[in-house]
C-alpha cells in the first residue's frame, strides 16, 4: 500500500533528528519518491533531489519508489589523481523509462530544473570517443552543438545562450589553452555569442556552395564544401580525403558520423557570416584543435574503462551475492524428525524464510499409557504423604514426654539427689532400730545386766556387748547406704539424659515417618519424568543433527566464498579490466605527434 502524505509527515515529526542520509534510506525502505516527499513537506521536487544526491556516493544511484536519483560531481583528473570535487547535477528517471528513449530530468545543486531530455544509447567501443567529446562540449545546448548538428536554445543554469554552463565552460576554455576560471569562461562564453546567433541556432543552414556529408563521415570525406562566408575557405575534397583516410577510417563510425555530419550540415552554408570565421579563428586553432582533441580521445578512454571497470565490478558483485546467498541457505538450521519407541519430534519451518518457528515431541501410545499408569500411583503416594503428619503425631507426643521427665531428673544435682536418698533410707530403717533396741534393752534389764557398762578403749564410752554391737552393725549400715546414695545420684544423671536420648529419638522417628511418607510418590513421578525424557530424544537427536548439519554448510559456504573473492579479485584486477580500446584512445590522446598530424589537419580548416 501506497505511503500518504499524512503518514510521511507523521514519520518526520517523530524522528525531528534524522539525518538526509536517515531520511534517504527510510524513504528507500518505504518506496517513497523525490515528488511524493516533495508534496508531503511542500517543497519542489528538484530540491528534495538535490538533497538525496548528496548523500551518494560518486558512481552509485539510488532508487526511492518509482524513481532512480543519480548524483554527477565534479571530478579533476584521472586515475590514481583523480579528485571528486563539490555536486555539479543531478539526474532522476522513472524506473520503467530507465532505457534508450526514456525521459530524465536534470536539476542543478540548488534543486532547479537545469534541462530535460530522453536517453541515448552508447555504444561499447570506440563509440565512447563521442561520450567523452560530447562531455567536453558540456552538453551543448546551443553553441557548439548548433555547430555539429544540434539543435536548441541555451536552457536553465547555463552562460548566455551558449547551453554550457559555468563549470562546462571551464573545462572547454582549460582545454583549448586558456586560463580557465570565471574569468576565462566568461571569455570563452563571449566568443562562442557569436556562434549562437543567427543562423546556428539549432536549425540547419542550407549549402549555398555544396552538400556537406560530414567531416570524417564514411570514407572520409568532405564532398564538395565551397567557400562560405567568414573565412571557411579551401574545404576541397582533398581536404575531406586526407582527414578521411587518416582519421575516418579508424573513427568513421564513432566520430566522423557524429562529428562530420555537424561540421557538412551547419559549414556548408553560405549564409555563416563573419561571425563564425571570427570565433573559429579565434577559438580553434591547430594548437587548441590538438588540445582539444587528445582530451577528447582522454576523457573517451577513460569513460570506456570505467564501464569496463564497473561491468566487472558489478559481475563481481553478483558473484559474491549469489555466493553469499547459498553460504546462508547452507548454514541455515534445519532439525531432523525422528521416531523412537518412547516418542516422535516435530519441527515447523516456515516455507518463505525457511526459519524454525517450532519444535516439540509426542510421546507414543505405550509410553503415554505407563506415563499415565504412574501418575496415578504418584497421586496415592501423594495422598498417603498428606496423611503422615497425623499417622505419626503419637511419637511426637512421646518425645515431648520423654523431653519432660529427663529434664526433672536432671534438674537436682547428684549431692542433693545423694542426700535425699539417705535420708529416705533412713526413714524407712528408723521404726525397725527403733523396736530392735527396746528389745535389747528389754532383754538385758530382764537379764539384771541393764547398768553393765565395759570399756571400749580410746574415747568410746562404755557399754555392754550387746549394744556395742548393735551400734556397730548400724555404723556399718549407714557407711553403706551413704555409699549407695552417691551411686544412686549418679544414676540419676544418667537415667534423665538417657530419657532425654530416647526423646530425641523418637521425635527422629516421627519426622523420618513423614519423609518416608513421600517414597511412593517420588518413586512413581520419577519414573513419570524418566518417561518424558526417553519420548525427548527424538526432539534432542534431531536437533543434534539439524546443527551438525548447519555448521557442515557454514563451512561449505565459507569455501563458496573465498573460492568466489579469489575469483572477483582476478576478475576486477587490471589485467581483466583493462580495456583495449580505451588502452588505444588514451594512447592517441597522450601522442603528441598524433595530436600535432590531427591538430594541423583539423586545425587547417578553421584558419
Amino acid at each position: 500500500m501506497a505511503v500518504t502524505s499524512q503518514q510521511i509527515l507523521d514519520f518526520l515529526t517523530s524522528n525531528p533528528g534524522m539525518s538526509d542520509a536517515d531520511i534517504v534510506a527510510a524513504m528507500e525502505q518505504y518506496g517513497v519518491s523525490p515528488a511524493q516527499m516533495a508534496q508531503a513537506v511542500g517543497i519542489n521536487e528538484g530540491e528534495v533531489a538535490a538533497r538525496v544526491a548528496a548523500t551518494i556516493p560518486q558512481g552509485q544511484t539510488v532508487t526511492l519508489g518509482d524513481t532512480i536519483v543519480q548524483p554527477q560531481y565534479q571530478v579533476i583528473g584521472s586515475g590514481e589523481d583523480q579528485q571528486i570535487g563539490g555536486l555539479e547535477n543531478v539526474l532522476t528517471y522513472k524506473v520503467g523509462e530507465n532505457q534508450t528513449g526514456g525521459g530524465y530530468q536534470q536539476f542543478n545543486p540548488d534543486g532547479t530544473l537545469a534541462r530535460t531530455g530522453t536517453q541515448q544509447k552508447v555504444e561499447s567501443g570506440l563509440g565512447e570517443f563521442a561520450l567523452g567529446a560530447g562531455l567536453l562540449f558540456g552538453g551543448l545546448g546551443g553553441g557548439f552543438e548548433s555547430l555539429f548538428g544540434g539543435g536548441g536554445a541555451g536552457t536553465a543554469g547555463t552562460i548566455g545562450n551558449t547551453g554550457l554552463t559555468l563549470s562546462e565552460l571551464t573545462q572547454l576554455d582549460m582545454a583549448l589553452g586558456g586560463a580557465g576560471g570565471t574569468t576565462g569562461a566568461l571569455t570563452l562564453a563571449e566568443q562562442l555569442g557569436g556562434l549562437a546567433a543567427g543562423t546556428l541556432t539549432g536549425a540547419a543552414a542550407t549549402n549555398v556552395g555544396g552538400t556537406g556529408t560530414g567531416l570524417l563521415a564514411g570514407a572520409g570525406g568532405v564532398t564538395g564544401l565551397t567557400a562560405g562566408a567568414g573565412g571557411v575557405t579551401g574545404l576541397t575534397a582533398g581536404a575531406g580525403t586526407g582527414l578521411g583516410t587518416g582519421i575516418g577510417t579508424g573513427l568513421g563510425t564513432g566520430l566522423g558520423t557524429g562529428v562530420g555530419t555537424g561540421l557538412g550540415t551547419g559549414l556548408g552554408t553560405g549564409t555563416v557570416l563573419s561571425g563564425v570565421g571570427t570565433a573559429l579563428g579565434t577559438g580553434l586553432n591547430t594548437s587548441n584543435v590538438a588540445k582539444l582533441l587528445s582530451s577528447g580521445l582522454t576523457t573517451g578512454a577513460g569513460r570506456l574503462q570505467q564501464q569496463t571497470s564497473r561491468e566487472a565490478a558489478q559481475k563481481a558483485q553478483a558473484m559474491i551475492d549469489a555466493e553469499t546467498a547459498a553460504a546462508k541457505q547452507a548454514a541455515q538450521f534445519r532439525p531432523v524428525g525422528m521416531t523412537t519407541r518412547f516418542g516422535t519430534s516435530q519441527f515447523q519451518v516456515d516455507p518463505t524464510t525457511g526459519q524454525l518457528t517450532s519444535a516439540g515431541y509426542t510421546l507414543s501410545p505405550e509410553a503415554k499409557a505407563a506415563q499415565d499408569r504412574f501418575v496415578a500411583l504418584a497421586g496415592q503416594g501423594l495422598t498417603q504423604a498428606e496423611g503422615a503428619q497425623k499417622a505419626f503425631e503419637p511419637l511426637q507426643t512421646g518425645a515431648t514426654s520423654l523431653f519432660t521427665l529427663g529434664n526433672k531428673y536432671l534438674a537436682q544435682s547428684p549431692e542433693q539427689v545423694a542426700k535425699d536418698y539417705l535420708a529416705q533410707q533412713m526413714a524407712l530403717l528408723k521404726p525397725g532400730r527403733d523396736l530392735e533396741l527396746a528389745n535389747l534393752q528389754n532383754k538385758l534389764q530382764q537379764q539384771g545386766r541393764g547398768g553393765l557398762s565395759v570399756a571400749q578403749g580410746g574415747n568410746l564410752g562404755a557399754t555392754t556387748p550387746e549394744l556395742q554391737a548393735l551400734f556397730n552393725a548400724r555404723a556399718q549400715q549407714e557407711a553403706q547406704l551413704a555409699a549407695n546414695a552417691q551411686q544412686y545420684g549418679q544414676q540419676n544423671v544418667t537415667f534423665g539424659a538417657g530419657l532425654l536420648g530416647q526423646g530425641a529419638q523418637t521425635m527422629g522417628n516421627y519426622y523420618a515417618g513423614q519423609t518416608a511418607a513421600y517414597q511412593p510418590y517420588t518413586t512413581a513421578l520419577g519414573q513419570v519424568q524418566a518417561l518424558e525424557t526417553a519420548a525427548q530424544q527424538p526432539l534432542t537427536m534431531g536437533a543434534a543433527l539439524g546443527q551438525q548439519a548447519a555448521q557442515a554448510g557454514a563451512n561449505a559456504g565459507q569455501l563458496g566464498l573465498k573460492g568466489a573473492q579469489l575469483s572477483t579479485a582476478l576478475a576486477t584486477g587490471n589485467a581483466a579490466t583493462t580495456n583495449p580500446y580505451a588502452t588505444l584512445l588514451s594512447g592517441l590522446g597522450a601522442s603528441p605527434a598524433f595530436g600535432t598530424a590531427a591538430g594541423n589537419v583539423l586545425g587547417g580548416l578553421f584558419s
